[in-house]
């Protein structure tokens, strides 16, 4: 499924400091810098003043390419976990992108592998729009560096967002579905 990017440089700014911190005090401090738990994971400030900073060194931008056409192969999703946000590496649509919005095609069976990157226990799980865990489609969870976790699920409307059940302020993303292509 491609490398395993570790981000860029050493640990500095946010992330050494969140990855210093205890479990509970980044849970918490995790919710602060991200803003408000509601709406989109990866879109824009609430003042809509345009896409948020990232909090992930690693990110380059919170907004993904949402373009259909660039989805419309996609079966594979890899990420990297950090408290303050999911790292998108695969497909290219969310190359280097923090919580990004995954644009994926209802009915079709995806794979998404994550890797945790700062040894804070983390899962991801697929959320309907009261907050409950679609289909049993969640990891176990790890808090152990470089660990990987892979999730098989089929694309289903009742998919609202993707979070890690233990930060679900910091890391999640909206999901988008699109109808399969009638040919």
């Amino acid at each position: 499924m491609g490398s395993n990017r570790t981000g860029t440089g050493g640990e500095t700014g946010r992330r050494a400091v969140l990855t210093g911190l205890g479990a509970t005090a980044v849970a918490s401090l995790a919710g602060c810098l991200s803003g408000s738990d509601e709406g989109s994971g990866g879109g824009g400030d609430s003042e809509g003043d345009g896409p948020e900073e990232p909090v992930v060194d690693a990110a380059e931008t919170t907004v993904a390419n949402t373009d259909p056409e660039a989805w419309r192969d996609v079966t594979e999703l890899r990420f990297d976990g950090y408290v303050g946000g999911w790292l998108g590496l695969e497909p290219a649509p969310i190359e280097l992108v923090e919580n990004p919005t995954l644009v994926l095609v209802e009915g079709r069976e995806y794979e998404l592998t994550w890797t945790n990157q700062d040894g804070i226990h983390h899962n991801i799980a697929f959320w309907d729009e009261n907050r409950e865990v679609v289909e049993d489609y969640s990891t176990p969870g790890n808090e152990t560096l470089g660990e990987r976790e892979t999730l098989a699920f089929e694309a289903t409307p009742e998919m609202d967002t993707y979070r890690c059940e233990y930060q679900p302020v910091g890391q999640l993303g909206d999901v988008q579905l699109i109808s399969p292509e009638s040919d």
